[in-house]
C-alpha cells in the first residue's frame, strides 16, 4: 500500500532505514541540509530552504510560489507505489504541509479527507498555511486545500512530532 511518511529531523536516518522511501523531501532553514539517506539516490532528495514562517521578516526566507511550484513537481514524479518520506525539523508545519499537497495531488477532489487523514495520525501536525496557500493556488484548487487545512482544526502544541504515516488510500472517506 502507498504511504506518506513525515518525521522530524532527529528521526530522519532511522525512518529512512525503517521504511526504505524511494524519495525524501527535506524543509530545512536555508543551509542546513542532510545527507541523502542510504538507498536513496541524490536526485530523488529534493530541498527546500525556507524557514518555517508564513510572514515575511528580516533575514527569513518564506516559502515563495517557485518553492512550492519545484516541489510540486517533484512530488508529482513520485512513484506512489513505493514510499516517500518528507520531513522538516520538528515534523509539524513545513513537512506535514508538503504531505497535504502529496495527499492532495493523488486524491483529487478529496483535499478535505486528506488533511482529516493526517490530523487522525498526528494531532500535533499544524501545516505552513502559507505553503498551503500557495499550492492551493498552483494545482488550481480554489481553495480547496485552504479549506481542508481548516477542517483540520487546532493542532496540539508540542515542539517536536513522532513519526507518522498516512496511506495514501484515503480509507474510501
Amino acid at each position: 500500500m502507498p504511504i506518506v511518511h513525515v518525521c522530524p529531523w532527529s528521526e530522519l536516518p532511522a525512518v529512512a532505514r525503517r521504511v526504505r522511501p524511494s524519495r525524501v523531501v527535506s524543509l530545512l532553514d536555508p543551509g542546513d541540509w542532510p545527507e541523502t539517506p542510504e538507498g536513496v539516490a541524490p536526485e530523488a532528495h529534493h530541498r527546500v530552504g525556507v524557514h518555517d514562517f508564513a510572514e515575511p521578516g528580516d533575514g527569513l526566507t518564506i516559502p515563495e510560489e517557485e518553492h512550492v511550484r519545484e516541489l510540486i513537481g517533484f512530488l508529482r514524479g513520485w512513484d506512489p507505489a513505493t514510499p516517500i518520506l518528507i520531513h522538516c525539523w520538528a515534523g509539524i508545519s513545513r513537512s506535514t504541509a508538503t504531505a497535504l499537497i502529496t495527499l492532495a495531488l493523488h486524491n483529487p477532489g478529496r483535499e478535505v479527507a486528506a488533511a482529516k487523514a493526517i490530523r487522525l495520525q498526528s494531532p500535533v501536525a499544524s501545516p505552513n498555511r502559507r505553503i498551503v496557500a500557495i499550492a492551493d493556488r498552483l494545482m488550481g484548487l480554489d481553495g480547496r486545500l485552504v479549506e481542508g487545512l481548516a477542517a483540520m482544526g487546532p493542532a496540539q502544541r508540542s515542539w517536536i512530532n513522532t513519526p507518522f504515516s498516512v496511506p495514501l488510500d484515503l480509507w474510501g472517506e
